[in-house]
């Protein structure tokens, strides 16, 4: 069976795609900010690069641990939220309503990121929120189909 070829999973996998790549963003720009300031996590990594490990963990750096932190919640969102709208993809849903649920996921998700790098508030707390509404509505129709 060919899972590509319907519509609903097509969408999702786009959207889902996408998102990776925001992630490998977020996982790129963490490791050139360690390189610019050679805040490493680990010994081996002082040493790669011939110096030595400060005695003790490391002094955080703001900039990285926003980076780290940014994507440890697209961890705890985006990877149930793939599963969640698998399980609504294959339920042969609407498609529009397939489009708006994940998109909106998706974008909320993107906007979330942006707010969170440039430490704006409320507007990240509303693009979360926004994000776990449309994850919620999913769980739920998704539920629904299972039933």
């Amino acid at each position: 069976m060919d899972l590509l070829a319907q519509p609903a999973v097509r969408v999702l996998a786009f959207w889902y795609l996408l998102l990776v790549v925001k992630m490998l963003m977020l996982i790129f720009r963490t490791s050139t900010a360690r390189m610019k300031t050679s805040t490493f996590a680990t010994p081996e990594d002082y040493a790669a690069i011939g110096a030595t490990p400060p005695d003790g963990p490391p002094a955080p750096d703001e900039r990285i641990e926003r980076f780290r932190r940014a994507l440890q919640n697209d961890l705890e969102n985006i990877l149930p939220f793939f599963g969640v709208g698998l399980i609504y993809a294959l339920s042969g849903p609407s498609l529009g309503m397939a489009r708006f649920l994940f998109a909106g996921f998706a974008i909320s998700r993107i906007l979330h990121t942006v707010f969170y790098l440039q430490g704006r508030q409320p507007h990240r707390s509303i693009a979360f929120m926004a994000g776990m509404l449309f994850f919620i509505w999913t769980l739920l129709l998704a539920l629904w189909s299972v039933l």
